[in-house]
């Protein structure tokens, strides 16, 4: 659901809550930190099995002598933006992290000295120390939710998003880790309800999720609310009174922002998001099958960020992340190559089935979902934004975002043009880094989007025409 900032609890952008910083030491003994740090950075990422963080320390107590602070400690502390509830604060109390290194311990002033400590979730301690060599039977879904909770593998105990996934497996793991278990499965998972193959494998401070790219934006095929709108124009003061603050518009407004990426035409063709030929080898049936991927063939088969509410005319308002012009004078479109990316996959339709009559399909589906999850991630991934907010714990890797962004050029009353026709729109977050010290906290995210706001032109002139 959308974030309603309430400007009553929150006196000025930026400001947060954060009562104390426990850390427990190898003896049992809990102490406060917060009087000694400088700042706090957390990580997240759609993209990371683990959330992530570290606290710098200017200690002039010598606490890390005292305390014998060397890597076996847990943190614990609760930040959020005030208002916030639930699962909308950053609580690391419930679910206490690891310390698992110190590092860049510097000697500042005369019996001073700065440290940093670097912390992660506890799961991904587990994961590391314990690797399993089993075989594992049932849909994907199932079996991530099985080496999630189970003490026999991760055990977590935190909020576990799962989507459901279509086909029934027969996998071995050799001895492998949990987590790197998890990540395999995710990338040959299909939805149950969406068309798009590949899924996801993350944690946020809400919890883990396996799901696929468009549960993300999309709920039952319809479209998520953006948790917030923000927007780059200059700060307006209200009229007749240039002293009052607005809460929101603050809280709304992007602090610095930059294009980090956009589309190249020579990586897209080579990488496969464009166009890829995929070799598939049924190990049952000892046969071969070729499979053509073609990226503008395919746009519309599958739901796509800027698919909202306000776009109802899907074809024409939201268009593709290349142009239909012709390349050539035999008129090939740019995914027209299927020949710039040849692969090779195995397939097996039958290798695990019990007996002749088992009514379950053990098809791994590798001609189907190969080719569509590398092009889907890459495009998914072709535009990416770094925008600076004020802190805000509302928002995690995962949500959707509006953003306007004004548009370059002279603006006159009456202007239909004011924001820009490309860059503009829904904006799905990947990573997201919280950095708190004393006086205020900033949120860092990098967002990305599959579509551009408004479509592409299309010309009728070969693009390589002589």
């Amino acid at each position: 659901m959308s974030v309603t900032i309430d400007p009553a609890i929150l006196e000025r952008a930026g400001d947060f809550n954060l009562d104390e910083i426990v850390i427990r030491t190898i003896t049992d003994e809990s102490v406060d930190f917060k009087a000694v740090f400088t700042e706090i950075n957390l990580y997240e990422s759609i993209y990371s099995n683990a959330v992530t963080g570290n606290i710098v320390i200017r200690d002039s107590k010598n606490f890390i002598q005292r305390y014998s602070i060397g890597g076996q400690e847990t943190i614990a502390f609760n930040i959020y933006t005030p208002g916030a509830e639930g699962t909308d604060q950053i609580d690391l109390k419930s679910f206490p992290a690891r310390i698992y290194k110190v590092s860049d311990k510097v000697a500042t002033l005369e019996r001073e000295q700065v440290y940093t400590l670097h912390f992660t979730s506890k799961e991904s301690i587990v994961n590391t120390r314990n690797r399993f060599s089993s075989a594992l039977t049932g849909t994907t879904s199932d079996m991530a939710v099985k080496l999630l909770t189970s003490s026999n593998f991760i055990g977590t105990k935190k909020d576990v998003f799962v989507e459901n996934s279509v086909g029934i497996h027969k996998i071995v793991f050799p001895y492998m880790r949990p987590f790197n278990a998890i990540t395999m499965l995710a990338k040959r998972s299909e939805s149950s309800v969406y068309n798009t193959p590949g899924f996801l494998f993350y944690e946020t401070h809400r919890g883990y999720n396996f799901r696929s790219y468009e549960s993300l934006t999309h709920d039952q095929k319809v479209p998520r609310p953006e948790k917030m709108l923000f927007t780059d124009m200059p700060y307006a003061r209200k009229a007749g009174n240039p002293a009052m603050r607005d809460i929101e518009f603050d809280m709304s407004t992007i602090k610095e922002f930059r294009i980090v990426k956009t589309t190249d035409v020579m990586a897209d063709t080579a990488s496969g998001m464009l166009n890829s030929t995929l070799y598939t080898h049924d190990i049952h049936t000892k046969t071969w099958t070729k499979t053509e991927y073609n990226y503008l063939n395919n746009f519309y088969n599958r739901l796509h960020i800027d698919q909202n509410e306000f776009k109802t005319d899907y074809n024409s308002s939201f268009g593709a992340l290349y142009s239909q012009t012709p390349e050539n004078e035999q008129g090939l479109l740019t995914s027209d190559y299927p020949r710039s990316k040849i692969m090779v996959s195995p397939r097996a339709t039958a290798l695990h089935s019990q007996s002749a009559t088992d009514p379950r399909t053990y098809d791994n589906r590798s001609n189907v979902w190969v080719q569509n999850a590398l092009s889907n991630k890459l495009s998914t991934n072709a535009i990416q934004m770094e925008m600076t907010i004020h802190g805000n714990t509302y928002l995690a890797a995962g949500d959707v975002i509006r953003v306007n962004l004004t548009s370059n050029e002279p603006h006159n009353a009456g202007d239909e043009r004011i924001y820009d026709e490309y860059f503009s729109g829904r904006w799905l977050i990947t990573h997201c880094r919280h950095v708190v010290n004393p006086r205020e906290h900033e949120t860092v995210l990098m967002c990305v989007k599959d579509t551009y706001f408004n479509s592409l032109p299309t010309g009728s002139t070969p693009i390589d025409a002589s």
